[in-house]
């Protein structure tokens, strides 16, 4: 044994060159030792100097912003292997809004916050003032990518000098379903439209530092009980049309993705191997930090396995799944996750607060006020506007639930109360003298008669019965239904300026002198929809969705007829806390738990793409928008250049008022071997002109704008053929179009 000990110390000379007094205590003490103590004596020294070499007192080292991915990752493994496992286990269990600090190594709580349209003030945080943004769904409205930037740059801006690390936004589902209660903070049924707009709000909300939360992932397209619903979707959809705007997210550098409530073909998206690994971190390569949605799990074990990084709130699942969870590798790659992220964004410096910042509230008032002049959208004019505010003979009759309303803000997690907030009556009183202006709440018909021009303005709800909000989703018919039916009939000057996240039965829209869909314009909305009625202001919002006439002719008809005959057994492996039960159970079976399937039968013909495939008419198309001029398109040219199109045409103001036309190009494929759409969104252009001034127009297809999801490879695929390229000013009003042919 003796002469094992003396290879091992021969074994060490070359290492390390110690003094002859510690060579003869080191030979003294391996004389001594039995071998396996020595061996547990080199585990505890290499222990002892590995902890030493990034001990506490140098973790600050480690939480520095470094560099590159590469360096974070390191940092984040180093500082995992610091933390007990206590400390692991509690960073992967939400703190309501945001993560617990590691005070024994100095590592700071991240704050989260909502949402898309501005900083949500909650309990949790204290403000003295958010800016209230117009909603998302009025953003995607405005076409205008440019905007976007500076909306989502305004809204981090707030949230950096308020010390919030993570908005919980932009929202992206797509607009499947009208009733959805949370269509006002999406951007539209497309999924092109949505990408474009939704890349530049992440540049802009992160070129301050703060980082963007892409949400929901994926599937969430409607809140009757979403914990619950089953979204069935096929791969090709899954690809073609709820993907894409997720991918466009990630690829301009989203830092956090906050998976959904609903299940996905079978399973809860947070508990999802194959959604979150295969598909979120591997096919689109996803890096940074995964988040569940607050208190949507079930099973602790499968959200770990999974690939999630953290569950939000506050950990209910894994915290009840601490026995088969704790402890685990899996913890560990969450927590380096985490860090990762927090480290590579620097989340962790001592002068991440720049309260500088808040300073800069005109500024950003004039960004949501200028977002509402782009995105407001009128649907119909028969010549009544713009109204002049100098005309003395005008009494307007204003009335509507939404017309003495304060906070133009939907419900839910994307509220934001704002702090310079006018009505809609407001704004008219002020421009046209109260002495012309008359309200009442539930105008008589010799009101009705008597009034020169009726203004109503109706909505739904923030909360309560037939409200809006996260949670619940909507009636089809607005509240003030009988009352608009009952003024376009009294009189023929009746204006309805609709605030609304979608479309509502419209009975009487033939009647109607003028449509406005204003959507929720935040604090500056009132101010904006003022100056576009008078005409200071030329409208030129167009639609990010269509607007049914009625919703059976959607392809979301049968969601609402939810009966027993779809309801299913949740798995019996599948465990659900008590506190949860009553979402689950049926009230024929009270002992058995049920989900519910949403099935989308559909595929990829969603929005426009069903109207035109069924031949359905419709209210107002997909890109529609008027305006107080008139624009023309002519002399369209097609060209291939390597391996992109160029798409050339000249567009041209033949009014007397300066304003900005939104160009749509669509591609449709001629042959193919499956069914295709007969239009798609594939490029567009937003261009401000002048009166009797004419641009050249260029847009370019990248070859993904040919290609369909093939469900056989699992792959894009591009079918050489004949594509015919659609320029308009809607996908109802195509104005050129030429094909072009890939052999």
């Amino acid at each position: 044994m003796l002469n094992n000990f003396e290879n091992i110390e021969k074994q060490q000379k070359d290492k390390f060159e110690l003094p002859t007094r510690g060579k003869q205590y080191l030979h003294i003490f391996l004389n001594k030792l039995h071998l396996k103590k020595l061996l547990f004596v080199v585990l505890i020294a290499s222990i002892f100097f590995s902890c030493r070499q990034d001990s506490p007192e140098n973790v600050k080292d480690l939480l520095r912003k470094p560099s590159t991915v590469d360096q974070a990752t390191c940092q984040a493994r180093k500082l995992t292997g610091l933390m007990t496992l206590e400390e692991r286990f509690k960073l992967v269990r939400g703190n309501v809004f945001g993560t617990f600090p590691v005070e024994r190594l100095g590592i700071p709580a991240v704050n989260f916050t909502d949402a898309s349209s501005g900083i949500r003030i909650t309990k949790n945080y204290s403000y003295d003032k958010t800016t209230s943004f117009p909603c998302l769904q009025l953003l995607a409205a405005t076409w205008d990518t440019t905007m976007a930037y500076q909306y989502a740059k305004s809204i981090g801006e707030e949230c950096r000098g308020s010390g919030i690390h993570f908005l919980l936004g932009p929202g992206m589902n797509i607009m499947r379903n009208s009733l959805c209660g949370r269509n006002f903070e999406y951007v539209g049924e497309d999924p092109f439209l949505a990408g474009e707009m939704v890349k530049s709000y992440v540049l802009g909300l992160q070129s301050t530092g703060t980082a963007a939360t892409i949400k929901h992932f994926i599937g969430n397209e409607a809140e009757y009980n979403r914990k619950i619903s089953n979204s069935v979707i096929s791969k090709r959809a899954l690809y073609e049309i709820y993907l894409p705007a997720f991918k466009k997210g990630i690829d301009a550098g989203a830092k956090s993705v906050m998976t959904s409530y609903n299940l996905l073909n079978g399973e809860w998206t947070a508990e999802s191997k194959h959604l979150v690994t295969d598909i979120l971190r591997h096919e689109l390569n996803f890096k940074w930090l995964v988040m569940s949605d607050w208190g949507s799990v079930f099973n602790g074990q499968k959200c770990v396995q999974a690939g999630v990084d953290i569950e939000m709130g506050i950990g209910r699942a894994i915290s009840r799944d601490s026995s088969k969870v704790y402890g685990t590798p899996e913890i560990d790659r969450m927590v380096e996750n985490i860090l990762k992220t927090c480290i590579y964004a620097g989340y962790y410096g001592d002068n991440y607060t720049d309260s500088t910042l808040l300073s800069n509230w005109g500024e950003r008032e004039k960004i949501a006020y200028q977002t509402n002049l782009e995105g407001i959208v009128l649907l119909k004019n028969k010549g009544i506007l713009p109204i002049s505010p100098t005309d003395k003979k005008i009494k307007i009759l204003v009335s509507g639930n939404n017309a003495n309303r304060m906070e133009l803000s939907a419900g839910g997690s994307s509220h934001v109360k704002g702090y310079n907030n006018r009505s809609y009556l407001m704004t008219l009183q002020e421009t046209f003298g109260e002495e012309n202006i008359s309200y009442t709440e539930k105008p008589s018909e010799r009101e009705l008669k008597s009034a020169t021009n009726i203004l109503l303005f109706c909505g739904f709800p923030q909360r309560g019965k037939g409200c809006e909000s996260e949670g619940v989703d909507r009636p089809f018919v607005l509240p003030d239904d009988d009352l608009i039916a009952k003024a376009v009939s009294l009189n023929k000057n009746t204006i309805i300026c609709i605030q609304t996240g979608g479309a509502v039965k419209m009975d009487w829209q033939m009647q109607a002198a003028a449509i406005v869909q204003s959507f929720y314009g935040g604090q500056t909305g009132a101010n904006a929809l003022r100056d576009i009625l008078i005409g200071k202001v030329n409208p030129s919002g167009k639609l990010p969705y269509t607007f049914e006439k009625r919703f059976e002719d959607s392809p979301a008809a049968d969601y609402n007829a939810v009966t027993s005959n779809k309801l299913r057994r949740v798995p019996d492996d599948e465990v659900v806390d008590e506190k949860y039960a009553n979402l689950f159970t049926n009230s024929k079976d009270t002992a058995k738990f049920y989900t519910y399937d949403v099935s989308y039968d559909e595929g990829i013909f969603v929005g426009y793409r069903w109207y035109d495939k069924k031949g359905i008419d419709v209210c107002f198309p997909f890109g529609h928008g008027l305006s107080y001029t008139t624009f023309t398109y002519d002399s369209l040219s097609v060209e291939k250049m390597d391996k992109e199109v160029i798409v050339a045409f000249n567009l041209a103001n033949k009014g007397t008022i300066a304003g900005d036309e939104i160009a749509q190009l669509y591609v449709t494929d001629k042959e193919c071997s499956v069914e295709r759409p007969k239009k798609e969104l594939k490029g567009f252009n937003r261009v401000s002109l002048l009166p009797g001034e004419s641009k050249k127009v260029e847009i370019m297809l990248s070859p993904d704008a040919f290609k369909f999801w093939d469900e056989d490879t699992n792959t894009w695929k591009f079918e050489p053929g004949i594509f015919n390229i659609k320029v308009g000013a809607s996908s109802h009003d195509i104005r050129l179009n030429a094909d072009i042919v890939f052999d």
